[in-house]
């Protein structure tokens, strides 16, 4: 089956265009955002947006039952990369999560959430709805290896992503309200006790959400910058290269998991605003998408793209704002990482050839 760009039942343009909207907004924040961290920065970035379309559009030709036909090989690549990290991996700022690939740093933690999503879906397709307790177990022990690996490295916010995929794909695949109420009744037990499983910094990280000022040159000090970026923006923002907290290197990795608050203080609210309406038209046609789909592995594909997604941007842009802790999340498809770019493309290109089959 060939694809045709100009036809609508095949390929869909909404998608595609908020997309590289968001892709766009990027690269331009980037050449403000890396101007005072490296002059190599934003082309590598450019670089990495382009190679993401490149394979989301050769992903989008094929059927995606070829991919997720290799869920458990893909899987198994990626669980053995991220037994790896702590053996060879590179650390930076306190923490191992990246290995060095023909001298490309590859973040193994991406591509886990990828593959975790074909995994997933594969196996819950065939399934009976309401999911029986032992499909629920082994899905949980399917997510369980890499969301703890990539958790100790420490990475709390990736680890957490999984949860919310998981969550996502279960809730698709058809789970009954008794295990759901299980769920969050066991979920709200064992909450107190993730207390004292948390690493030194994670804990100062949740203190410093609740009230940042009492430590403001330490825990608090990204936040408390993050914010005055922000509303520093007001309405139409300072102006492009113009924001003082971004150009004169307060607001730290302003590039990376804080790049909302470059936009936010250079762009403002309207700025801010076209984020947000871009990820929301996003997700509106990945869920539409689910919906119209027939088939159970597309459709648990695209839930799991739509989780992953979704909840990503909402953690990333809440904790910049300071309505939720600073976990470490980047901004999906506008932060820096070829890494994490290249798996949404490929992601989002998997949905493309779920509208396209379906």
């Amino acid at each position: 089956m060939r694809l045709s760009v100009g036809s609508s039942d095949r390929w869909d343009r909404t998608l595609f265009g908020s997309t590289a909207a968001l892709a766009a907004l990027s690269a331009l924040t980037m050449m403000s955002a890396g101007a005072t961290i490296s002059p190599t920065l934003a082309p590598r970035h450019a670089l990495w947006i382009v190679l993401g379309v490149i394979v989301s559009l050769l992903v989008t030709r094929t059927n995606y039952r070829r991919w997720t036909d290799l869920a458990g090989f893909a899987y198994g690549a990626s669980l053995l990369a991220l037994l790896l990290v702590p053996v060879a991996g590179a650390m930076r700022l306190g923490a191992t999560r990246w290995l060095s690939i023909f001298g490309l740093s590859v973040q193994p933690s991406e591509l886990a959430k990828l593959t975790a999503v074909w995994l997933l879906a594969r196996y819950l397709a065939g399934q009976p709805a309401p999911l029986p307790g032992r499909v629920l177990w082994t899905s949980l022990l399917l997510v369980g290896p890499p969301a703890l690996l990539i958790f100790l490295q420490p990475d709390l916010g990736s680890a957490s992503i999984f949860g919310a995929i998981w969550f996502g794909m279960v809730w698709a695949a058809g789970i009954s309200r008794r295990a759901l109420i299980g769920l969050s009744v066991s979920g709200l037990a064992i909450l107190p006790l993730t207390w004292h499983v948390l690493k030194g910094y994670q804990r100062d990280r949740l203190l410093a959400f609740i009230d940042p000022h009492a430590d403001p040159l330490g825990t608090g000090y990204t936040i408390i910058q993050s914010t005055i970026a922000i509303g520093s923006g007001r309405l139409f923002g300072r102006g492009w290269f113009a924001g003082t907290q971004n150009q004169l290197s307060f607001l730290p990795e302003r590039h990376s998991d804080f790049i909302f608050s470059v936009i936010g203080e250079e762009w403002g609210f309207v700025g801010c605003l076209a984020v947000v309406a871009l990820f929301s038209l996003l997700l509106l046609r990945v869920g539409q998408i689910a919906l119209s789909t027939s088939d159970p592995q597309g459709r648990l594909l695209t839930c799991g793209v739509f989780s992953w997604i979704g909840y990503q941007a909402f953690v990333n842009m809440g904790m910049v704002m300071g309505l939720l802790p600073v976990v470490g999340v980047p901004l999906p498809l506008v932060s820096y990482g070829g890494s994490s770019m290249v798996a949404l493309w490929i992601a989002l290109g998997l949905v493309q050839s779920v509208r396209r089959m379906s």
